[in-house]
């Protein structure tokens, strides 16, 4: 297998959390996702994956124009058509789903255990 490396930041800070990863494997995209990281916090967790989304698609941008010697605006318009296209026309299904057990929701008045 064909590992990414850890980041030096993510290295040296001890709260650390990896969010996603993401695989070409048998002919399909494969990924794992921590789904829950913001639970104990005000952020609502779909906003701050757009977010991140939104970032990586910069980063991919800016690491395909140097690459590819291409100007990063006419690359980062070429990563959004096709997401768009993905979005609206699948070429693969969505299977799985979440792999640990997720906590029952708390009644009212009560906190959510730990």
């Amino acid at each position: 297998m064909k590992e990414q490396p850890i980041p030096d930041a993510a290295m040296r800070d001890p709260a650390a959390t990896e969010l996603a990863r993401i695989w070409v494997a048998e002919h399909g995209l494969h990924c794992a996702l921590r789904i829950g990281a913001y639970d104990e916090t005000p952020i609502d967790e779909a906003r701050a994956w757009g977010m991140m989304m939104a970032d990586l698609l910069r980063h991919l941008g800016r690491g395909l124009s140097d690459y590819y010697r291409r100007d990063p605006v006419e690359v980062v318009d070429v990563l959004l058509e096709a997401m768009r296209d993905e979005l609206a026309s699948p070429s693969s299904p969505i299977e799985g789903g979440l792999t640990g057990p997720r906590e029952e929701e708390p009644k009212a008045g009560q906190a959510k255990a730990h």
